[in-house]
């Protein structure tokens, strides 16, 4: 079916449109909080707009080539694939929101010295997501097989920090409301980094049609 493959085609090309913004906005907080600015609040807001559209958008292209095509197999499984990864895209900018709502306070906070692992994790979860996308975009499971490993050493760091910041807390509890935010970032990069793990998983059962989910610990 030669429409069914051009709509397939362009069905894919929003999909990594709507995951380039996504990881946009992930960039644009994590450089707001390297410069403690918050002049990019407003362009973050206007994309987590755009996100939320093209979710529902291309949800309901998918819903519409599978009832008017009818597809199967491997054309079937990249349709479902599509309707979970706008999920997990969405909430990629949605938490890309959550973080922002920390950099505000954390602009003006004084007391607590940089963390080495926070930077180390946003640049961690910055190359999780464009692993994924890039991964989906080529059919590449090999890649999305080395990206989603990576999710392994974020967890490393997210309780590096998370412990790290605990400690500080207790010895420092002037620093109780500063560490909290920072706690709130990791997490939120921590969850980014398993969505991406979500969108590299749905590639490999594409390309492969191998379902890994749960079950990476057992390979």
């Amino acid at each position: 079916m030669q429409k069914l493959d051009q709509d397939i085609t362009a069905l894919k090309q929003n999909l990594l449109e709507m995951g380039e913004r996504a990881l946009g906005m992930v960039s644009t907080v994590l450089q707001a909080l390297e410069e403690r600015s918050t002049a990019q609040l407003d362009r973050l807001r206007e994309e987590e707009d755009w996100v939320n559209r093209a979710q529902v958008d291309i949800d309901r292209e998918t819903i519409r080539l599978i009832t008017i095509y009818g597809p199967a197999a491997m054309d079937l499984r990249f349709l479902m694939m599509v309707a979970r990864i706008t999920s997990d895209l969405e909430r990629i900018g949605d938490l890309a929101i959550n973080m922002w709502s920390h950099v505000e306070e954390l602009s003006v906070a004084d007391g607590i010295k940089p963390l080495v692992d926070l930077p180390r994790m946003g640049e961690l979860a910055i190359g999780m997501v464009r692993g994924s996308l890039i991964s989906f975009r080529d059919g590449n499971a090999s890649l999305a097989r080395t990206t989603l490993e990576q999710d392994d050493d974020v967890d490393a760091l997210y309780d590096s920090v998370k412990s790290d910041l605990v400690e500080r807390m207790i010895e420092s509890p002037d620093t109780i409301h500063t560490a909290m935010a920072l706690i709130s970032l990791a997490r939120s990069l921590e969850r980014i980094a398993d969505h991406s793990t979500n969108v590299c998983e749905e590639v490999i059962y594409v390309v492969e049609g191998v379902d890994i989910r749960h079950h990476m610990d057992e390979e």
